[in-house]
């Protein structure tokens, strides 16, 4: 199922090159902000290097800048990336329901069949635009958060990290009750 689902990137993947690449160096430069605002805060400004402190600064304002550019590209060229997969997905369906038989519509009900068509759809084209990426920048940040804290005090970082896999159960736990319940409501 995942290969077919990919499969709809293959006409759009130049979009979906730019946005995954956006995506991942502003998430880079976010957690670049940490480290220089600490650096700035911890060693400039008790030096009173006035002249290093709007360097820093000006480059801070400059990686924002940069930041916010990417971000405007992963919004925009990514929301145009899941909505082309799923006006395909939505053509190729329709085109489906049109060979339905008439008793497959007596069975059905209208308003479930369209709302099925277009809610699922959508929800179908959020997750085109931001699963891979947001996956990808999870466990990319996971990892960069990590290394930055276990220079900075491997105790504390490996005393935050065993909380982890405890979240990610929780997580995934109330993930299968919350689909139980989806499934009840369409269902229904």
């Amino acid at each position: 199922m995942l290969k077919r689902f990919f499969s709809y990137y293959k006409p759009y993947m130049g979009l979906f090159i730019l946005d995954f690449s956006c995506a991942v160096i502003a998430a880079l430069l976010e957690l670049s902000f940490p480290l220089a605002i600490s650096m700035v805060v911890d060693d400039l400004l008790p030096n009173r290097n006035w002249e290093m402190i709007l360097i820093w600064s000006g480059i801070l304002l400059a990686v924002y800048v940069v930041s916010s550019a990417m971000n405007y590209v992963v919004t925009y060229f990514g929301h145009k990336l899941g909505i082309n997969i799923e006006t395909d997905m939505r053509s190729q369906l329709f085109t489906h329901v049109q060979k339905m038989s008439f008793r497959f519509f007596d069975q059905k009900k209208t308003g479930k069949l369209v709302s099925r068509m277009t809610n699922d759809l959508m929800d179908i084209g959020e997750i085109a635009h931001h699963g891979p990426e947001d996956l990808f920048i999870a466990m990319m940040t996971l990892t960069g958060a990590f290394a930055l804290m276990l220079s900075i005090n491997w105790q504390l970082a490996i005393l935050t990290f065993l909380i982890v896999p405890f979240l990610i159960g929780l997580s995934v736990y109330f993930t299968k009750k919350m689909s139980i319940a989806f499934d009840h409501m369409f269902s229904s």
